[in-house]
Formats: structure tokens, sequence, C-alpha cells
């Protein structure tokens, strides 16, 4: 038995504050204690994601196989059982990062992926198993749902609520796109992976911002250029 809140999704942006303002805040201002002009920026906004993702109850941050920094949400992960079937659902949040030093931009690119599957066991077995996956750009979505189910089969004491998610994927994305800000970055949401260019930049030794071909003075901070 099975019974689902209300869940949606649109492509219109709120101006909605995310939850727990006052604890994200306080994170940011945190991570964002030293002066953003400081030379290996990426290094510097990379560390603070890091950590942010240690202090954060929401996700998880870690280094990318195939990209800066991967951010992780687990949405629901939870077996249980129907009156004649097995239920198992899946559902994650992730997020591949990149930090562009060159454009002092965060390039953010979304993944969703969820999974059910059901295993019946009478009158006679049958399984079925659905699977989506998402990755790009997603503007708005929030879900609520609460299933109920055996937590133990043909166990009519075990029945209750097997799982329950409010998940608002602005109460991630928004204080990651709040450090980059508060530490002079720029953020982007993109929706293929990002390539960087073979194109080498040069950068400015004092304040490490790049520096145009042939230029004789850093835009920035006047640091005359060898």
């Amino acid at each position: 038995m099975r019974q689902h809140g209300h869940a949606h999704s649109t492509t219109v942006l709120s101006t909605q504050n995310i939850g727990d303002d006052n604890a994200c805040e306080a994170l940011i201002e945190s991570h964002a204690s030293h002066p953003p002009w400081s030379f290996h920026l990426s290094e510097d906004l990379r560390q603070k994601l890091i950590e942010f993702g240690l202090s954060s109850q929401l996700f998880t941050v870690r280094p990318g196989e195939d990209c800066d920094l991967y951010l992780e949400r687990k949405i629901v992960d939870a077996k249980y059982y129907g009156v004649a079937s097995k239920e198992t659902v899946k559902k994650r949040y992730g997020a591949k990062i990149w930090l562009v030093e060159p454009e002092r931009t965060v390039k953010y690119r979304e993944i969703i992926e969820e999974q059910s599957g059901s295993a019946g066991v009478l009158p006679a077995p049958k399984l079925s198993a659905e699977k989506t996956f998402f990755k790009g750009k997603v503007l708005f979505k929030k879900e609520k749902e609460v299933a109920f189910g055996f937590k133990k089969p043909a166990d009519p004491a075990s029945f209750g609520k097997v799982y329950e998610y409010n998940f608002d994927i602005r109460k991630i994305r928004d204080p990651v796109k709040q450090l980059a800000e508060a530490n002079g970055w720029k953020f982007e949401q993109i929706i293929t992976d990002y390539q960087p260019s073979s194109r080498k930049s040069a950068y400015c030794t004092e304040c490490g911002a790049v520096v145009e071909s042939g230029a004789k003075f850093c835009a920035n901070c006047g640091k005359s250029i060898a």
C-alpha cells in the first residue's frame, strides 16, 4: 500500500528564501572570510565547498571523477513490503561542479536519478522495474511523498510509514550559489558537461585575474605585466 503526497515541477523560478536561512547564512559567512582575489582562487573556493558539504546536513561535496567537485543528496532509499509484493524506491540528486578560474565562474550541471521496483510473490512471482535519469539544468523542483507498507513480510504488526521526504531543489542549489557569490565568483547552470578551452590563459601574479594577451598592465589591480 502506497500513498503519495503532491509532487510537481515547473519552469517558474521562485524568490522564496530557503529553509533554515540563518544556519545557511552563518555557514556561508564563515566560508567567505578569505579575500576573494587571492592567487589560486579555484583551490580556495574548492576547499570551502568541500568544507561546506561536511558541515551541511542536506548534501555532501567530494572531489569529482570527471569534474572538479561532485555534490550529492540522497532523497530516499527504501525497501518495504506490500500485501503481496516487495517494493524498492530510490531517488538521488547530484550536481557536477567545475570551477572555471579564467571566468571566475562556478559551472553547475544537475543530475536526478529515480529508480523503483516491485517483485510480486502471490499468486505468481512478477517483477517490474522503472528507472529514469536526467542530466542538465533544473529551474524548479519541489516534491513531497509518503508511503506506507509492511517492514516485514506477512507481519501485520510491522505495518506503518516506511518513508517520507520533502525535497526542494533550491535548498541544495541556493547555498552553493550564495557561497560562490560571497567569494566573488559567478554561478552558472549548464545543460552539458563543461569542456575547458585548449587555449592557455595568463594570470596576474598579484591578484590572480586573467590578463589579456599583449596587455602591459593588469586590468583588475593595475600591476605592471613583465
